[in-house]
């Protein structure tokens, strides 16, 4: 309760925990589709964005968002070459690029130093009430859409034929999911940086999915997990006087680690073969 005592710890609270609510959610999407390395590279253009932005002395939260923006339409409307260039090589290249541009864009600013390290884990303890709102709102529209369109997303991610089969629109659909999670990246970015909003997009989903039956116990184990670390690792930083991003996302990872473990040996006790998830999340629609 402690941590309750400050106003920019409350903040920086209620920043890591609606950040890592609505990243876990969308990541158990992201694991399923197997489009991990989409959520990396959006998440290093954010932080280009961001870097940029701070060079030009602009709003970070602006530009990174544009940023990511930018880089969900291209891949949006990136036509298929997988015969020469397959996709996964494309992405590689944007994270590479991306990330020496931060880097760079960062150097030349002459806040540059000072920014650095919140790059890549944020600046969980300077989040104000403007970033708060901005945050929130974002966070909120986004989970909108997705409650609103639950099935539909979930169809498409699960099987792409049965969805059409059943009249739902995959293009339209897919190109949503995609402007819902650039929003999201790029909304996100600024206050818990590149290296944790991959984190939240990529462990609790990863945790939630080695014990889920079903889509809805998916994104609540993912929730669950995003939230105790986003809280744990505040409270480790506060007491310990450690970072505040690389606590959050050293937690996250104990904990998904803790939940794989605890999945292998309830497994070696039963000693009956499981369904994968995937099978299991399609025999549950």
């Amino acid at each position: 309760m402690e941590l309750l005592r400050h106003d920019f710890l409350r903040h920086a609270l209620a920043a890591a925990v609606v950040a890592g609510l609505s990243l876990s959610y969308l990541g158990v999407y992201v694991v399923l589709r197997r489009i991990v390395f989409v959520g990396a590279a959006l998440a290093q253009l954010g932080a280009a964005g961001v870097g940029l932005a701070l060079l030009l002395e602009q709003s970070p939260l602006v530009w990174g968002s544009l940023t990511v923006l930018a880089g969900v339409l291209g891949f949006a409307l990136l036509p298929p070459q997988e015969r020469q260039v397959s996709r996964e090589s494309l992405l590689g290249a944007v994270y590479a690029l991306a990330s020496a541009l931060a880097l760079l864009f960062v150097a030349r600013s002459p806040v540059g130093e000072a920014h650095m390290v919140s790059l890549l884990f944020g600046d969980l303890l300077a989040v104000g009430h403007g970033d708060m709102e901005l945050l929130a709102g974002a966070c909120f529209a986004v989970l909108a859409l997705h409650l609103v369109g639950y099935h539909a997303f979930v169809a498409v991610t699960v099987d792409p034929a049965f969805s059409h089969a059943v009249g739902v629109r995959e293009r339209v659909t897919n190109l949503l999911f995609y402007l819902s999670l650039g929003v999201l990246v790029g909304a996100c970015i600024r206050a818990i940086g590149a290296l944790v909003v991959f984190a939240f997009l990529v462990l609790p989903p990863i945790a939630g999915l080695l014990w889920a039956r079903r889509w809805r116990q998916a994104f609540t184990l993912a929730a669950v997990t995003a939230v105790l670390a986003a809280v744990g690792g505040l409270w480790l930083s506060f007491h310990y006087d450690l970072p505040a991003g690389p606590s959050v996302v050293a937690l996250c990872g104990a904990l998904t680690a803790l939940a794989a473990w605890a999945k292998w040996v309830v497994q070696r006790l039963s000693a009956r073969p499981t369904l994968s998830t995937e099978k299991t999340l399609r025999q549950s629609l």
